[in-house]
């Protein structure tokens, strides 16, 4: 009986054996979760309301939206009914819920008036997010629904398929980043290769990328893409229009962080050219006789209302303080905030220029962060109701202008003409999912518009748990020339694997996150949605107790390299003195320790220190969601002296003293002591990667090669199979878990769907059909049922869709015909379990218009049984007409398949050989399952190939049974003394195996050992060979 079939003797044991595997999903579920919780109705919010001026009347609408909810998923629309997963995967549709919201149509000045639950279509729901039925379920629950006992969700089906929302890579948000790049030269005369940019993000988490670019003549320009292009503006003219303010304070401000007294030397971050672009930044402004803010927010809104939408009619202030607050900075709320920021990132602009600090990399993962599946759906179902509103207005207008009689103040007809094109919503949300492609004017500001969603393929479990720890650089990238996107900077270390990265286009691009990374949430440690308005006021609070100077209304007289800026999630909330601030900053590392302080666990201590030339300095603090994170230990511990673990990201890493587990100072010197210390070396790989034992013994190509061909196995691929309806499934018929093993396979649980069946393997060159990666196999353990496999196809037929009208076909058995196939049953579908031939009847369909009955012949070369039908329910009267047949196909190895080792050691079937003409062991008579030849040991170099074979054998003939902690990385020290424990017995010694061949009376030395092998040809996927017992090269 598998593992998960005990699960309902001991659910609550169960459940907390899969607390690990759930981790490898959480992010995905959570951000849909915020998306239910609070995300609809906070981008619900952030719509602008549509102002329509009614043609032939003095009505004026404005129609705004307000408390969305959206609904579980139900059969037929019934409350008592509730739709499961599995019912939408045989029927080939999606699992969906009914999505609704208030409608608010103001009338001139008038209250507005709410039209309740407008329908606006069906969105996919996320299986085990909070409005999936199977949340919280059991293994029995999930057995009795026909999943699987380990189903973690994370994923939408549409269309009866398993789609996926990929994880990928932006631009870390609120964070200014001082860049080099020739695209810059592009935006027009004057311009040069340097610009600040900072991609801004706001509560619905839709974003608006600002960028400041730096000129020739030592001025700035501020630039937004607006209307599907960039806008560009003076930036004197946006700092006077923030806030009320003077030329000399202007001054000031941009010249603090300079003073006469400073030296080219340590933190000093500008130079006394700074106080002539202030100047040439000023005379922009005067030379266009701008002198106040109002004369500024006028020019603003003189150029920009015939391109802001709803605000033509609006005075030119309206429209300058709208784009003030839509499109410059939009996380901050405060025009005072905004103006600190912008002159922060003037004077890392020009410390950028003058080389007195060194430019950001855009591919490191430092400045990046992660585009999770709800956040996702929040902006582009935002801009779906955008959208929506825009196509209403029209509507409304042509309606006014053909119709005389139309009467706006009659609600039943605003309510119908609002009404046409709500349901397009849900389908554009679905076809999103369905296809991976956005349809945007604006872009929403990503890097992609295609390649967003993938299939949740379940060839084995190791491709499918990889699928929801991807994340994915941007289909753009794979186009670029270029190589730097591709590099394994030193920055994600522990983040992102090292190994675990497929070879040829996609490397590098597609990488997977470690085993030990996680994604910030907006929930905490007790699935409680955080309150980060308090959380700021909070840190604040901290921050000013600790020698902070809070209420900067400007940044006067501040500046490094005496005074640091504090950063919080983007908006500048102080300064602290630099003698100061490493005391601050381990003051709120302790206090993220502490369970009750009140700061959250996940908060990022970004302190980049002084230095000569190197990153901007200051203090950034991050609290936001989508942040890569990973758990390393405190050496500080807690006051009961307890080790404490602390959750960092790849940010403040950069800057932090982080030491080996095994206590030494990786080369660290003497005045830059470690503050933390890995947990475990296997830390820094992922899951799959993590499986490999010893890969740090191997050439590490190989354990790339491995991470690749284990999720290409011919495996278990579920144990739901019998309800299951994918349109091609690879199934082993009898798979093994492997004798050395690390401690990974059994804490996410991998032997609920094993890869690969154990083998005995001879290394000789033996026949001659082993040269190369040649290989051969015994004959007749493979008609012994090794490395037997079926192939599972699904038929999905719908006559419902070929019908037209007054035509209609259904399944239908002709009684007249004599040629029809005793295959075939009463109903018209075939019998289970029938053994269909090519081009032989297999179904028939009737026509009821003419009555002719037409059978259907399997196609292909390939005999097939008939494993599972099943009907789908979508009947016209009574006649049946949607049906999915599973045909079964038995897979044996041929010649020509592909077999692994889980150390990228992959070769060809060359023969099947008879038993009779294998070698045998002259010690214990054991005849091998396969032979590969010695060649394929010295240059591969995988060395850990032939640890595992010492392990297994003594795993084999002893009663040491602790492989799991001593298979991992880093711990071969202790196996020796094992090999000392050995019986005295030349068939347990490696180097005495003494086989005798069949065709030749001479004893023979060659390496015996047993596998666990992988089997693939050019069309299925890989069979992989654990090794068992030892290896040995030799010869004749």
């Amino acid at each position: 009986m598998p593992p998960a079939m005990a699960a309902e003797k001991n659910p609550s044991a169960k459940a907390d054996e899969y607390a690990a595997l759930r981790e490898l999903y959480r992010p995905h579920i959570e951000s849909f979760d915020y998306f239910i919780d609070e995300g609809l109705d906070k981008m619900l919010l952030s719509i602008r309301p549509m102002d329509i001026a009614v043609p032939n009347s003095n009505t004026t609408l404005r129609i705004s939206l307000d408390k969305g909810h959206l609904l579980p998923p139900r059969r037929d629309g019934r409350l008592d009914a509730p739709l499961y997963p599995q019912e939408c995967r045989q029927a080939r549709t999606t699992y969906h819920g009914e999505f609704k919201a208030d409608v608010l149509i103001q009338y001139n000045d008038g209250p507005p008036v709410r039209q309740q639950n407008f329908n606006f279509g069906h969105l996919p729901i996320m299986l085990m997010s909070k409005l999936c039925h199977l949340r919280g379920a059991d293994s029995k629950k999930l057995f009795f629904h026909g999943e699987e006992a380990t189903e973690m969700g994370g994923y939408f089906i549409c269309g009866g398929m398993e789609r996926l929302i990929r994880i990928l890579i932006l631009q870390k948000r609120n964070y200014p980043m001082g860049l080099i790049r020739g695209s810059f030269l592009n935006r027009g005369a004057g311009y040069t290769d340097k610009a600040v940019v900072i991609r801004c993000v706001q509560d619905d988490q839709s974003s608006v990328t600002t960028k400041l670019y730096y000129l020739q003549n030592g001025s700035a320009r501020l630039g937004f893409w607006l209307g599907g292009r960039e806008i560009l503006l003076p930036v004197g003219i946006v700092l006077k229009a923030l806030i009320d303010t003077s030329d000399r304070e202007i001054f000031t401000s941009l010249t603090c962080c300079y003073s006469d007294h400073y030296e080219r030397g340590k933190g000093v971050v500008s130079t006394q050219l700074i106080g002539e672009r202030a100047q040439i930044i000023l005379d922009e402004v005067r030379d266009l006789s701008l002198l106040t803010r109002r004369e500024c927010l006028l020019h603003i809104g003189q150029y920009f209302r015939s391109v802001m939408e709803g605000f033509e009619k609006d005075d030119f202030e309206t429209v300058a303080e709208a784009v003030l607050k839509d499109y410059i900075f939009v996380h901050l709320q405060n025009n005072h905030d905004k103006f600190n920021l912008l002159i922060f990132m003037l004077q890392k602009l020009y410390a950028l220029v003058d080389q007195t600090a060194s430019p950001d990399n855009a591919d490191a993962l430092q400045y990046q962060e992660a585009l999770l599946p709800g956040h996702l759906i929040t902006i582009f179902l935002k801009d779906r109701l955008q959208d929506w509103l825009r196509k209403s207005k029209r509507l409304i207008v042509e309606e006014a202008t053909k119709n005389k009689s139309f009467d706006p103040s009659n609600s039943h007809e605003i309510r119908r003409l609002l009404s046409k094109s709500t349901t397009s919503i849900g389908r554009a949300i679905e076809s999103m999912i369905k296809i991976g492609k956005i349809n945007s004017q604006s872009g929403l500001d990503l890097p992609q518009r295609d390649g967003m969603t993938i299939q949740a393929e379940r060839l084995n479990f190791h491709r499918y748990i990889s699928h929801f720890r991807s994340v994915h650089r941007g289909s753009s990238f794979a186009k670029m020339r270029t190589t730097s996107v591709r590099k394994l900077l030193p920055e994600s270390w522990g983040f992102l694997c090292p190994v675990h990265t497929p070879d040829g286009e996609p490397c590098g691009l597609l990488n997977h996150m470690t085993s030990t990374c996680r994604i910030s949430s907006f929930y905490n440690s007790e699935e409680a949605i955080k309150d980060f308005q308090n959380i700021k006021k909070l840190l604040i609070a901290r921050l000013v107790g600790a020698g902070m100077a809070q209420f900067l209304p400007r940044i006067e007289r501040t500046g490094p390299p005496e005074v640091l800026h504090v950063h919080l999630d983007g908006c500048i909330v102080g300064s602290i003195n630099s003698s100061k601030i490493e005391e601050v900053v381990n003051h709120l590392r302790s206090l993220k320790l502490l369970p009750h302080s009140g700061i959250p666990e996940d908060l990022e201590v970004g302190y980049v220190p002084l230095s000569l030339g190197g990153a901007y300095p200051g203090l950034y603090l991050f609290t936001n969601p989508a942040r890569f994170l990973r758990p390393v230990r405190s050496l500080f511990g807690l006051s009961d002296g307890r080790p404490s673990i602390e959750l960092i990201g790849p940010f403040e890493q950069a800057f932090m003293e982080i030491r080996c587990p095994d206590g030494g100072d990786g080369g660290r010197k003497e005045f830059f002591p470690a503050t933390h210390e890995e947990i475990h070396p296997t830390a820094i790989l992922s899951v799959v990667a993590n499986l490999t034992p010893w890969s740090d013994h191997n050439q590490s190509p190989r354990n790339m090669y491995q991470c690749q061909m284990a999720k290409q196995t011919m495996g278990f691929c579920g144990q739901a199979l019998k309800f299951r309806t994918d349109v091609k499934a690879f199934h082993l018929q009898t798979p093994q878990t492997p004798i050395v093993r690390t401690a990974t396979y059994n804490k996410y649980c991998m032997d609920e769907f094993p890869s690969g069946t154990n083998a005995i393997v001879a290394v000789l060159s033996y026949t001659g059909y082993d040269m190369e990666d040649a290989m051969i196999l015994n004959k007749s353990a493979v008609d012994r049922g090794m490395f037997r496999g079926h192939i599972y196809q699904t038929e999905c037929v719908d006559l419902s869709e070929k019908s037209r009208e007054n035509v209609m076909e259904f399944f239908c058995k002709s009684s007249l015909s004599r040629d029809t196939s005793a295959v075939i049953d009463s109903d018209g579908l075939p019998r289970i379990g029938e053994k269909i031939f090519p081009s032989e009847q297999y179904y028939s369909i009737c026509n009821n218009l003419t009555g002719s009955v037409r059978p259907i012949k399997l196609k292909g070369s390939e005999p097939a049984a008939i494993d599972y039908v099943a009907l789908n329910g979508t009947n016209f009267k009574n006649r049946l007409q949607k049906a999915n047949i599973r045909l079964r196909r038995v897979r044996n190895p041929i010649i020509g398949d592909k077999f692994s080792s889980r150390h990228g050691q992959k070769g060809v079937c060359s023969q099947l050989w008879p038993d009779i003409d294998m070698p045998f062991s002259a010690n214990t008579g054991m005849r091998p399952d396969l032979i590969i030849n010695p060649h394929a040991f010295p240059s591969r170099m995988t060395i850990a190939m032939l640890l595992e074979s010492i392990a297994a054998k003594v795993q084999i003939y002893t009663s040491f049974r602790d492989w799991e902690r001593l298979a991992s990385l880093f711990m071969l020290k202790e196996i020796p003394w094992l090999l000392i424990k050995l019986p005295e017995r030349t068939d347990l010694v490696p180097w005495l195996d003494l086989p005798t061949p069949f065709h030749t009376s001479r004893t023979i030395r060659f390496c015996l050992i047993h596998l666990h092998i992988l089997c693939n040809d050019l069309k299925i996927p890989f069979l992989l060979i654990w090794i068992l017992t030892h290896i040995l090269v030799c010869g004749y």
